[in-house]
């Protein structure tokens, strides 16, 4: 029994870390990102601008959206809402935009913690950081189960769907070798040449930490590449650049200010080179970003160092090096402090028309949508100089 004892956890945390040591010692060759990386564009188009609310939910709270293209044009959202976050009672609701009439749907909850602990046969206190990925005529939900406490304790779910509408029951993407909690997502999945997936993730349980999973559209990992820093970076977004480069930018998880930092990859996501920061000030936000039609990187952040109230987006002409005035999305300067004024967590793609849709926390009790063009983009930065 002392023996047991001694040895017991240990023994069990080499176990369960074993498929994830095989896999970092598990070769594969360098994947490429599946073309097209970027889609048709128009730069002498005349500029297209619009912004809506999605439809309202009952709860108190939402938080956390992404949107993805579906195969026959309409679009799909995601997001969490429920008392708070990390809660009892928050659910996983969808929207979907019909292309034609451009209407959203009345949102419908698709994950709760009842049904993905059935699904999971674990308990499951809350569920959170919905990721919506589209692949042909594939979609999957990635998200977080939160298992007891807070996102600590987290674990990484899929979800598929062949039509964006009925789903199958939830299953565990693992990722980490304790025991598969303390993974998290929230960054844009992009497809590979394979039909693999570059899932981004990251680690709050050990200590913070940012990494990029390859995973099978069935939600095996066949490989998972961290992005090595001291500092604690979490939620990376990737934007590929090539075939085979990319950049990411990560949160910056500290209480004090801080900047947004940026790394790169030559290789599909194999390695990454050393984490740089920027000149955009940020304080611990989230970070969406994506390559515009003149080869410049668009950053969508929260440009404050202290809270939340101002969300804004700047262009990079050298791969994240200079980087221009910040043009504000939303800036609230509103002395009230009854209403939660927070404008976070951006989620951006660029559909097959070339329009780029953009996701946001509205106070978190709106998810705001804004449907913009390269021309809108390039013309808002036109007359904002460049800085270091």
């Amino acid at each position: 029994m002392t023996a047991l004892r001694r040895y017991g956890i240990p023994i069990a945390i080499v176990i369960a870390a074993l498929p994830a040591i095989v896999r970092s010692v598990h070769l594969t060759q360098a994947p490429q990102f599946a073309a097209p990386l970027v889609h048709p564009r128009v730069l002498d188009g005349r500029p297209q601008y619009s912004a809506e609310f999605l439809p309202a939910t009952s709860t108190h709270v939402v938080h956390g959206s992404s949107i993805a293209e579906l195969a026959d044009g309409d679009l799909l959202a995601v997001w969490y809402g429920g008392s708070d976050e990390t809660r009892t009672d928050v659910a996983i609701y969808a929207s979907r935009c019909d292309h034609r009439t451009g209407r959203w749907t009345d949102p419908q909850v698709i994950e709760t913690p009842d049904s993905a602990e059935r699904a999971l046969r674990t308990r499951v206190k809350s569920v959170g950081n919905p990721v919506v990925f589209a692949a042909g005529p594939r979609v999957s939900l990635f998200y977080t189960a939160i298992l007891f406490g807070g996102w600590s304790a987290g674990t990484i779910c899929l979800k598929d769907s062949t039509d964006g509408t009925t789903w199958s029951p939830a299953r565990h993407v693992r990722t980490s070798p304790l025991f598969n909690i303390g993974m998290l997502v929230r960054g844009r999945p992009w497809l590979y040449a394979d039909g693999s997936i570059a899932l981004p993730i990251y680690q709050q349980l050990e200590r913070r930490w940012s990494a990029i999973a390859r995973v099978t559209a069935g939600g095996d990992v066949v490989d998972q590449v961290r992005i090595e820093d001291p500092r604690p970076l979490i939620q990376p977004w990737i934007v590929p650049t090539a075939p085979s480069s990319a950049v990411a930018f990560l949160r910056s998880a500290s209480r004090m200010p801080s900047s947004v930092t940026v790394t790169k990859s030559d290789d599909g996501g194999m390695h990454w080179d050393p984490v740089f920061g920027t000149s955009l000030v940020q304080r611990d936000s989230a970070v969406a970003g994506a390559r515009l039609a003149d080869g410049s990187l668009l950053a969508i952040y929260n440009n404050t160092a202290w809270d939340r109230r101002d969300l804004s987006m700047a262009r990079s002409p050298d791969g994240g090096i200079h980087w221009s005035k910040p043009f504000p999305i939303e800036r609230d300067t509103s002395p009230d402090n009854i209403v939660r004024r927070e404008y976070s967590y951006p989620y951006l793609i660029q559909a097959n028309d070339g329009t780029y849709h953009l996701l946001y926390t509205w106070q978190r009790t709106r998810i705001r949508h804004i449907a913009f063009n390269d021309a809108w983009l390039l013309a808002q930065f036109q007359l904002r100089s460049f800085r270091g």
